[in-house]
């Protein structure tokens, strides 16, 4: 078995919802991401093997598989495949890990794995009938950045509550842990305080590519660079302020992640590809793992997740310089802290090691693109740290969770 790399890769800055990148279709997003990647890498589209794209709702410009789309209206010549994967919040994660294990077992050298989602343009999907030639009446109408481009609820998912709504499930993890608002509060203020400095440090810069935004009747034309969602001048007053949402006691708009647009890739590669190309790999992929709970706590999927990837990787949890953990909601991510110590012999996260750059609650959640966006945010970090381990773990909606392992090769 061969080791897979990280050469290195791009994204874009997330944009807020009806936002700067919203008048940008999604697979021409998804396609001009991935040809940055290659680019900033060093590597010809013609050489890519394989592609694998995640994406949570494709239902609308993408037409299905949108990385396949993607790649040709970007011009990747006619013979690079590509494969779509739906694994809701960890998509781009897992195509990540899908690519590396191809490249280990020696099916396919250098491959892109990437992410995209547009929830600015997300669609309507109208409901068939279930017999032909139904006669016309009252139409079925899903928003399919909710549904999850799915059509109407399974009536046994439905039963057990498999569909409740993902704040709700931080408000369950939220209950679990005994967490309070105040802390949940002050952690959101933390992810939005490091993303903030790691903006204006030119540390994100590091990984974004700038979007030149067209003109309009009302703008002139102008380059986007900056995360949207980030609130440096936030506070705990303003945060505690906000009311909560409905049906929860702590959930609130300010401590939950936002509605986001946005892209990222990154090539993967074996060693021989990388020496011919004459490209110093950014990060070994040293192992993964995946976990699965009740969907009524999604979030801590992860605390379970990263000690199955550390166990493989044959780490002490002390080995671990750089910790991501996904924020979907500052409860989650608190849940996913509480839990980490019970199933890692009491070993608690330094806070310095964790989210150095802050989080989802303060740098956006595009669905399908944050995947890979932390496989690029890690890699980048180890990197500029000179440190050895990094650990990711990402909660998925319908109780999933799931981990990956990277090395620094200049400190191994």
């Amino acid at each position: 078995m061969t080791d897979a790399f990280v050469l290195g890769g791009t994204r874009t800055p997330v944009g807020r919802y009806a936002g700067s990148l919203s008048h940008i279709r999604v697979d021409d997003l998804l396609g001009q991401t991935m040809v940055w990647a290659c680019e900033r890498v060093g590597v010809p589209l013609e050489r890519v093997e394989d592609i694998a794209a995640g994406c949570v709702n494709p239902a609308h410009e993408g037409m299905g598989d949108i990385a396949r789309w993607a790649a040709l209206a970007a011009g990747f010549p006619d013979s690079v495949p590509a494969i779509t994967l739906n694994r809701f919040c960890a998509s781009s994660l897992s195509c990540a890990i899908s690519i590396a294990h191809a490249i280990r077992s020696e099916e396919c050298s250098l491959g892109l794995a990437a992410g995209v989602e547009s929830m600015s343009r997300s669609g309507w999907a109208l409901m068939k009938g279930e017999a032909p030639f139904m006669p016309r009446g009252p139409v079925f109408m899903l928003d399919t950045m909710w549904a999850g481009a799915g059509g109407p609820p399974n009536p046994a998912l439905l039963a057990r509550n498999a569909y409740i709504e993902m704040m709700l499930t931080a408000q369950n993890v939220a209950d679990r842990y005994g967490l309070t608002r105040e802390e949940i509060d002050a952690f959101a203020l933390r992810s939005h305080q490091h993303a903030a400095a790691a903006r204006d440090s030119g540390r994100l810069a590091a990984e974004i590519h700038p979007v030149e935004i067209a003109a309009t009747r009302k703008q002139p034309a102008r380059v986007f660079e900056h995360d949207e969602s980030i609130r440096g001048d936030t506070s705990a007053e303003k945060l505690a302020a906000l009311p909560a949402q409905p049906n929860t006691t702590q959930m609130t708009a300010g401590n939950s992640s936002p509605l986001n647009d946005g892209a990222s890739a990154v090539v993967l590669a074996s060693a021989g590809a990388a020496q011919q190309l004459g490209v110093e790999p950014l990060a070994r992929v040293v192992s993964s793992a995946t976990y699965a709970l009740d969907p009524q706590v999604m979030g801590i999927a992860p605390a379970f997740a990263i000690p199955k990837a550390l166990a493989r990787a044959g780490l002490a949890p002390a080995d671990v310089d750089v910790w991501e953990v996904h924020e979907a909601y500052a409860a989650q991510a608190l849940g996913v802290l509480r839990e980490l110590p019970r199933q890692l012999d009491g070993f608690e996260v330094p806070d310095e090691r964790l989210n150095p750059n802050g989080g989802a609650v303060a740098i956006g959640h595009p669905f399908g693109s944050s995947g890979t966006r932390y496989v690029l945010t890690l890699a980048t970090e180890l990197r500029l740290r000179e440190a050895r381990y990094g650990v990711l773990g990402v909660c998925v909606g319908s109780g999933q969770g799931v981990a990956l392992v990277l090395e620094n090769p200049r400190a191994a």
